[in-house]
């Protein structure tokens, strides 16, 4: 067996650290973008509590 050679062994964990890095990349962005509309929807809805509250305090 030739040293340096590519096999199976030397392909497969540079395969797996490439597939979690994307993995890992892909639910980085998905968590960003789910909090950022979570953050929204309840900026809204407290933006419309205070405008409520207002109008009843009129």
């Amino acid at each position: 067996m030739a040293k340096g050679g590519i096999n199976p062994r030397t392909v497969m964990a540079p395969l797996a650290a490439f597939t979690m890095a994307c993995v890992l990349f892909a639910y980085t962005r998905s968590s960003i973008q789910t909090a950022k509309l979570n953050a929204k929807i309840h900026r809204e809805a407290q933006q419309r509590e205070i405008s409520e509250e207002r109008r009843r305090n009129e």
